[in-house]
C-alpha cells in the first residue's frame, strides 16, 4: 500500500524560526524541518529531484551552493524565491551575477570570459562562469578505456533525444544527474588518446545539458555549463565543437534580447569553426548572424548571412558533419530557421508595409518546413514552425487560419516541457491582440495568457 503523503504547508517558510535558516540558505535545515513533520530522506529527494544519498549528504553537512539547485529546492518545496536570497525582494540578501538579471558590467565581464576560454586561456575571471559541482555518491571506475567513452557519448545521443522530442525539462534533471557522475572520470587513470576523447565527450555532453537549461529558460545555468563545455572543447582541441558551443551561446543571449553580445558569441564561433575547416559549422553560425541581425532590423545584413550560411552548406559533406551538428541538416530545420529570421524581422519592423511582408514570407516558410520535415526532425522545432505560422498568419490577417492553427499548436505546446516554447506562444497572443477588435482574436489572446501561466508553473513544478 503506499504511503501517505506527508504535509507540506507554505505557511511554515513565514514562521520567525524558519526566516533565519531560509536566509542563510540552509538546506539542511530545511530538510530536518521537514522530517520533524513526517518526512523521510526518500520522499524529500522525490520531491526535491534528488537521490536519497544526496538527501542524507546534505544532513550530514554537506552544503548546497549552486544556485540552480537552491532555486529547484525552493520551487519544489514552494518556498518563495526571496526568502532565500533568490530573487529580488524586500526580505532578500544582496544577488550576485549568478542570481539575478545580468547588468552590463555582468555582460561585458561575461563576453570577456568567454573570449578568454575562446582563446585558449581559462583566467580566475572566466572560472568564476563556471559552474558548482558536488562529490557524487557513485565511485568512477580507477581506470577508464573507451568504453566508458562510449557511454557518455551514449548517454548525450539518447538524452538529447529526449530533450528535442519532449522538451528540455524531459531531460535536464537525468542529465546533470549523469554529468556529475562522469565529470569525475577526468581524474581517472587512463592513456593520452582515452583522456583527449573523454574530454570531447564531457564537452558535447555539457553543451547538450546547457542547452536543455536553455530550453526551459533558465540562462543563468545554460551560460554556466556551455562556459564548461567550450572549456573541455578547447582543452581537448575540438575547434568543431567549439564553434557548436559559442553558436549556442549566441543563441542564449538573443533569448536574453542580446543580438549585439550574440554577434560577439557567434563571430568567436566562426574563428573557430573556420579553423576546424568545417563549412557545416560555418554554416549554421553565418544563419545565426541573420537571426541576430533580423533582431536589429537590418535586412540587408539578414539576406548577406542566409546566402553565406546557403554557399558553406553546399560545400559540407553530409556524410561527414558532426553529431553536435547534424540536427541543422535535417530536412525542414534549415527552413525552419529562414521561417524564425522572418518572424523576427516581422517582429521587429517599424513600418507596416514592411512587417506584412515580412510575415508573408514568415507563413511560406513555416509552411514549407513543416511540408519538408519528415520523422527525423524533431518534435520541438515542428511545434515551434507552427508557432510561426499561427504568429504570422495572424500578422497578415488570416485569422481563422491563424486561430486554428494556434488552437492546435496549444495543445503541442502543453505537452512539451519546453519554456522556449511556452515564451513563444506570446507571439501569438500579441498578434491576436493586435485585431483586438475581432471577439474570437480577443478570446485567443485571453486562452494563450491563462495557458502560459498554467504551463509555466508545470515546467518548474
Amino acid at each position: 500500500m503506499t504511503a501517505p503523503r506527508p504535509p507540506l504547508d507554505s505557511a511554515w517558510w513565514d514562521r520567525p524560526e524558519l526566516r533565519p535558516v531560509l536566509a542563510s540558505r540552509d538546506v539542511a535545515g530545511i530538510f530536518r524541518w521537514l522530517q520533524r513533520h513526517g518526512w523521510s530522506q526518500t520522499q524529500i529527494g522525490a520531491r526535491t529531484y534528488q537521490s536519497q544519498g544526496e538527501v542524507s549528504e546534505i544532513l550530514n553537512g554537506r552544503q548546497v551552493k549552486a544556485y540552480d539547485v537552491l532555486e529547484r529546492i525552493a520551487d519544489a518545496l514552494e518556498i518563495p524565491r526571496g526568502f532565500m536570497g533568490l530573487a529580488y525582494s524586500a526580505a532578500s540578501q544582496p544577488e550576485t551575477y549568478q542570481t539575478r538579471d545580468l547588468t552590463t558590467e555582468d555582460r561585458k565581464n561575461f563576453a570577456g570570459a568567454v573570449a578568454s576560454v575562446a582563446f585558449g586561456s581559462v583566467n580566475d575571471d572566466a572560472k568564476k562562469w563556471l559552474p558548482e559541482f558536488t562529490n557524487g555518491v557513485a565511485a568512477v571506475p580507477p581506470i577508464i578505456t573507451e568504453s566508458d567513452v562510449h557511454q557518455v557519448i551514449s548517454m548525450t545521443a539518447e538524452l538529447r533525444k529526449l530533450d528535442q522530442r519532449y522538451g528540455g525539462g524531459a531531460a535536464v534533471d537525468a542529465a546533470r544527474g549523469f554529468y556529475g557522475y562522469a565529470r569525475r572520470m577526468i581524474h581517472s587513470t587512463a592513456d593520452q588518446r582515452t583522456h583527449r576523447d573523454l574530454k570531447v565527450s564531457l564537452a558535447d555532453f555539457s553543451s547538450m545539458l546547457g542547452w536543455s537549461f536553455h530550453d526551459i529558460g533558465d540562462q543563468s545555468s545554460a551560460r554556466r555549463y556551455l562556459i564548461n563545455a567550450l572549456v573541455l572543447a578547447k582543452d581537448a582541441d575540438e575547434p568543431s565543437l567549439a564553434s557548436s558551443i559559442l553558436y549556442r551561446l549566441g543563441r542564449v543571449s538573443m533569448q536574453e534580447a542580446q543580438p549585439v553580445e550574440a554577434l560577439k558569441m557567434l563571430q568567436l564561433g566562426q574563428l573557430a569553426a573556420q579553423d576546424a575547416g568545417d563549412p557545416a559549422e560555418v554554416a549554421r553560425l553565418h544563419a545565426n548572424e541573420a537571426l541576430a541581425y533580423a533582431m536589429l532590423g537590418k535586412h540587408d545584413h539578414v539576406r548577406d548571412a542566409l546566402a553565406r550560411a546557403e554557399h558553406e552548406m553546399g560545400r559540407a559533406d553530409k556524410s561527414r558533419v558532426s553529431p553536435w551538428t547534424t540536427l541543422y541538416f535535417t530536412p525542414g530545420d534549415y527552413t525552419g530557421h529562414r521561417a524564425l529570421v522572418y518572424n523576427s524581422l516581422a517582429g521587429y519592423a517599424r513600418n507596416p508595409a514592411e512587417r506584412q511582408a515580412y510575415a508573408v514570407r514568415a507563413v511560406a516558410f513555416a509552411h514549407q518546413a513543416l511540408e519538408e520535415s519528415g520523422p527525423d526532425r524533431s518534435r520541438r522545432s515542428r511545434t515551434f514552425d507552427r508557432i510561426i505560422l499561427s504568429t504570422n498568419l495572424l500578422r497578415t490577417h488570416e485569422l481563422e487560419a491563424g486561430s486554428e492553427v494556434a488552437h492546435e499548436v496549444i495543445g503541442e505546446t502543453q505537452h512539451l516541457r519546453s519554456g522556449r516554447g511556452i515564451s513563444r506562444l506570446s507571439e501569438i497572443a500579441t498578434a491576436a491582440a493586435d485585431l483586438s477588435t475581432n471577439s474570437n482574436a480577443k478570446d485567443l489572446e485571453h486562452q494563450l495568457v491563462s495557458v502560459r501561466a498554467t504551463a509555466m508553473k508545470a515546467l518548474t513544478a
